[in-house]
Parts: C-alpha cells; sequence; structure tokens
C-alpha cells in the first residue's frame, strides 16, 4: 500500500514542480524532496486531480533550494506543516539564511553553501535561565507568558503557541536553567489534549502573530538621519517605502538606520541582496559598536541573508519569515525595526513564479494582484498599545532605471504611509542622503518640528529649485536679485541640513534636541531679509557678493555640523545666523 504522506515527482521546470501523490496533502504545506540523498524544502501551492489516475492528485510546488540533479520520480514526503519560523531565546545576534538555517554553522559542514545542508536555527545547547511567572490551575491561551529568560539585556517572555487555544497549566518547572530542546510546562486544551511546552516553538509565516490591541502609530522615531527627521518622519509602527536605482545610497542608508535609528531591535532581511553586500554586512556590523550602549550592534539585530546567488523562491520565504520574527518581539513589548532590501527582487520571484505556473500577467509581467500582495506584507506592521509594542517595516525598492512608475514602486506607494525616493542625480553629485526633499510623502503630522516649519521649508526648497532651472535655461542675468538670494538660502538649507557624512562619528547622527536647534536657525534664514549694502553696484555684481557671503555661510556651518558638540558650541549657530543676516563680521 502507497504511503499517504509521500508522492513522486512528475514534473521538473526549474524551481516549480508537480508530484503525484495518494491521500490527503493540504494547500501551503512543506514538503521535502529527496535528491541524491539531500532533502530539499518545498511548498505546496496548488492541488488539482490527476487526470491518468483517479485515485491520485497532483501538488504544485515551489522549491527553496537549487534543484540541480532532481530528476523525475524522486521522492517526495509531505510535512503536514506550513512553512513556519523557530522563535524563542537566541534569535538576537544571529545570522539566516533565507529558510533560517544558520550560516555560521552552515560553513562549518561546507564553505560553499550546498542544496540540503541543515543547521539549527537557534543554539541548542546554549542554558537559559527560566524564571516562571504562571502557576499551576492557571487558565492560559495562546500568547499568555508563563515564564521569561534574559537574552542580553532583554527580558526575553516566553510564551503559550499561538496555534493553542484555551488550556490550563497542569504543571511547570521551578526556576532554573535548561537548552531550548527541554520541557518547561503542559498544558491541557479543551479537548484534553496534552501540549508540552518549552522555551521555543513554531510559528507558520504566512498567519501573523495577531495583535493585543492594534492602535494609530503616534510616536516618531528619531532615525539620526536629518532629511527624515526634519521632512519624512516615520512613527513607530508605520510603513515606509525607499524607492531608488542601483548606486543611489538604499544600503548604505540601512546601515545608517541599523545603528543610529532608536529602536530596540533591529532585523534585516537581505532579500536577493547582491552577495558582496551581503557578506559586507555581515563581516562589519559584528565589530559594530551601538551608539546607544557601547555593546555590540549584534546584540539587538539579527539578519537574514537571502542573496541574489540563492533561488528565487527563497526570497518570498526570507520576508515572511523576518515579518513574523519582527511581529514576535512586537508582541513581548519591543519597538522593532524591520529593514527588506530590497522588495523589488521579492516581487521578482512572485513574477518568476507567477509565469511559470501560467498565470495571466499584469504589468510588467507582475502578477495581477501584486499591489494587493504588497499591500498584505505592509499590513503586518503596526503598533500595539496593549503590549506597548510595534514593528515598523521599511522596504527598499529597486525600479529598473529608476522608473518609479513601474508597479512595486507604484503599489508600494499606495500601501506605505511615508515614502523615500532617492534621486540619481543627487546621488551623482554625492549627495549623501540622495532622497529627493521634493519627492517624499509621510502619513507623521507634526514630529520634532511642526508641520507648518516643515512647509516652509519644503516651500522653499521648491521655489529655489524652480530658480535653478531658471538659471539653467536662460541664465543668471533674467533672474531678479530678491529671486536669487531666495536661490541661495535654498541651496544653503540643501547643502548644509539635509546632508550628512555618513562617516564622520558626529554629522552621521543628528538627534531631536539639535535638530531642533538647526530648524529654528533654518526657520531664521527663511524669514529675515538680509541687510547689506548695494550702493553702486550692479545686478551682477551684487550676485556675486551674494554668492561669496552665502558660499562663507555654507562652508562655517559644513564645519559646524562636524564639531559642535556642547552647548557652547551649538549655540554658536544662531549668532552666527544673526550676524550673518545683519551682515556683521564673523568673529574668529
Amino acid at each position: 500500500m502507497k504511503n499517504k504522506r509521500t508522492g513522486t515527482l512528475i514534473s521538473i521546470q526549474d524551481s516549480l514542480v508537480k508530484a503525484r501523490f495518494y491521500g490527503d496533502v493540504i494547500m501551503g504545506e512543506t514538503a521535502e524532496i529527496t535528491v541524491d540523498g539531500k532533502k530539499l524544502q518545498a511548498e505546496v501551492l496548488q492541488i488539482t486531480t490527476d487526470p491518468k489516475n483517479e485515485d491520485a492528485g497532483i501538488a504544485e510546488m515551489q522549491v527553496f533550494e537549487d534543484l540541480t540533479g532532481a530528476k523525475i520520480g524522486d521522492t517526495v514526503e509531505f510535512k503536514q506543516d506550513a512553512l513556519s519560523v523557530l522563535l524563542g531565546p537566541g534569535l538576537l545576534t544571529s545570522i539566516w539564511d533565507g529558510l533560517q538555517n544558520s550560516l555560521y554553522p552552515l560553513s562549518e559542514q561546507d564553505s560553499y553553501l550546498k542544496p540540503g545542508l541543515k543547521a539549527p536555527a537557534l543554539d541548542e545547547e546554549k542554558l537559559w535561565e527560566f524564571t516562571p511567572t504562571a502557576e499551576i490551575g492557571d487558565a492560559l491561551k495562546g500568547g499568555d507568558i508563563i515564564g521569561w529568560v534574559m537574552e542580553g539585556r532583554f527580558e526575553h517572555k516566553i510564551l503559550v503557541p499561538f496555534t493553542i487555544g484555551t488550556c490550563i497549566l497542569e504543571s511547570i518547572i521551578d526556576k532554573q536553567s535548561l537548552t531550548i530542546k527541554e520541557v518547561v510546562a503542559v498544558v491541557k486544551d479543551e479537548q484534553g489534549i496534552r501540549h508540552e511546552l518549552k522555551l521555543v516553538f513554531r510559528q507558520a509565516v504566512k498567519s501573523p502573530i495577531p495583535f493585543k490591541d492594534r492602535s494609530i502609530p503616534n510616536k516618531t522615531i528619531s532615525t539620526g538621519v536629518r532629511v527624515i527627521d526634519l521632512l519624512a518622519p516615520v512613527s513607530y509602527g508605520g510603513t515606509v517605502g525607499n524607492p531608488g536605482p542601483f548606486g543611489a545610497g538604499k544600503t548604505v542608508m540601512q546601515h545608517s538606520l541599523c545603528k543610529y535609528a532608536l529602536a530596540d531591535i533591529i532585523i534585516m532581511a537581505a532579500c536577493g541582496e547582491r552577495a558582496g553586500e551581503a557578506v559586507e554586512v555581515f563581516k562589519d556590523f559584528a565589530e559594530l559598536s551601538d551608539p546607544s550602549t557601547g555593546e555590540s550592534l549584534m546584540n539587538r539585530m539579527c539578519i537574514f541573508g537571502n542573496t541574489s546567488s540563492m533561488p528565487v523562491a527563497a526570497r518570498e520565504a526570507s520576508v515572511f519569515i523576518a515579518l513574523t520574527v519582527g511581529e514576535y518581539y512586537r508582541y513581548q513589548g519591543y519597538n522593532v525595526i524591520l529593514l527588506a532590501d530590497s522588495t523589488s527582487r521579492w516581487a521578482q520571484a512572485l513574477r518568476e513564479r507567477s509565469g511559470r505556473q501560467g498565470d495571466i500577467p499584469g504589468p510588467e509581467a507582475f502578477p495581477m494582484d501584486i499591489p494587493d500582495q504588497i499591500k498584505g506584507m505592509y499590513q503586518r506592521a503596526g503598533a500595539d498599545s496593549a503590549t506597548g509594542g510595534s514593528l515598523t517595516f521599511i522596504g527598499t525598492v529597486s525600479p529598473a532605471g529608476g522608473n518609479f512608475q513601474e508597479p512595486v514602486t507604484q503599489a508600494t506607494m499606495d500601501a506605505t504611509g511615508g515614502f523615500w525616493g532617492l534621486s540619481q542625480d543627487r546621488a551623482d553629485a554625492k549627495k549623501y542622503p540622495a532622497i529627493d526633499p521634493l519627492v517624499y510623502t509621510t502619513s507623521v503630522y507634526d514630529s520634532f518640528i511642526s508641520w507648518e516649519d516643515r512647509e516652509k521649508i519644503l516651500q522653499i526648497l521648491n521655489e529655489a529649485n524652480g530658480i535653478d532651472q531658471t538659471i539653467s535655461t536662460i541664465g543668471l542675468k533674467k533672474v531678479p536679485v530678491e529671486k536669487y538670494e531666495l536661490y541661495q538660502k535654498g541651496q544653503t538649507i540643501d547643502f548644509c541640513v539635509l546632508q550628512q557624512d555618513a562617516f564622520h562619528e558626529l554629522d552621521a547622527c543628528t538627534r531631536p534636541e539639535r535638530l531642533q536647534i538647526i530648524n529654528q536657525t533654518v526657520q531664521k534664514l527663511i524669514d529675515q531679509p538680509m541687510h547689506y549694502s548695494t550702493e553702486g553696484m550692479d545686478d551682477e555684481e551684487v550676485k556675486e557678493m551674494i554668492k561669496s557671503k552665502f558660499d562663507n555661510l555654507r562652508q562655517w556651518w559644513k564645519e559646524w555640523n562636524t564639531y559642535a558638540q556642547d552647548e557652547e558650541q551649538i549655540e554658536t549657530l544662531a549668532i552666527k545666523i544673526d550676524q550673518f543676516i545683519l551682515q556683521e563680521e564673523y568673529a574668529s
């Protein structure tokens, strides 16, 4: 008699395969395909009847690993479990592939990550000191806390798995040290079934972890990036799309956010990222210090390193696994930022799978439902007022040629509350960050500075941009002096405020207190007319004089960004602007 949980391959098309099976198979469950003794993980996408055998069915699956060597007739074992992630203490400091295999143990098995290699997602030998908080006889349900362990400086709560309904706690261990493989408690559900609880449990990645009490994000994150915190802020639990052409600085900005954004936990999902950049992240982040604590930056991070050289199907898995880990820590009560680089490559994986399945293509051959899939992904972010936690999702988009009209960028704009558009022209001009101050959106009204102040800055930047285009088209002579002065003010704000040195210890990060002082100075520069004598000078000479004075101001302000630290040094900015407006001589 045939094993009802196995099947055989009958079709192979790159990462899409079909298998004939007998018995019951569930949509979305995982399977293992045995290829030359290696077990490759797959996911059931579709189930149909077998036209050649009425007792059998056909399961269409995507395979997350390289299928080289697979052949018709290879055995498929259906696991009856959905694609899932292991949740528990030890997630922080970890680096995984797109299927949560720990990369460093994998590299010890083989320096080349060959298909079929497996490694435990979490350290199975490490001891954790468990402190119980629940008592025998307590009525519990999925998500309730039964105890905690210390994960670095974080109190990691041990939860009842979310798949368990109402249950009674029958037993729980006393305070002691144990591994993640040992049982800490036993509960009995309403059907009388007993469940052994450990420090870890598995959660299906396409079933979102529920909110206790979802709330509107209302507290702004200090990212340390001036152009973001000044013009395009994001709240804890918010969503942002960060599109830009290749080479525009998306990765550098994500690294800066990892270091300086004020969040408890950072998760990076390198979704189809180039292998060289991913390796640089693995090496550099292990050596970086957290500016907030002085500890290793990895102590509050975990990384999914699914590179462009890995099978495309794993890109989809890596984003959903990272989302689920983020939801888990949000449920724990922590503020989490998830950085996905890039969602374009995730969407390309969906396009490739859709094409192989023969689905009707949408714009640029992406699936017809790509906007809904992108919205569904970003909707898993959010704030939870009951736990105090939040999950902020910042996804980079890599539109070919910097075309923001392509489907993934447009769907991201519709799905997110923030939009940080990177400009190729600004990147080519060596402006960092290359966020175009005229191409952004934000759902945050008042943040570190008021909406009115932001609107004034945006207005002068818009006007300065228009004057710049006029100068490029018809020349400087046709621009009135007062407009040229406004143009120089806009250039000063752009050069001195919106740009930073990502590698300078002080200038790389600007906190709200310093940002407010900068904003007050900018508002004074915008509002106050300059006082200078133009007697005996024609328009051309006046413009040359104005340019010279603003050049000197910009040079001084740039230097101020890199040295002003104490209160007295910081206050010199307002003093210098007053002197500049009144055209007093600079103090030495």
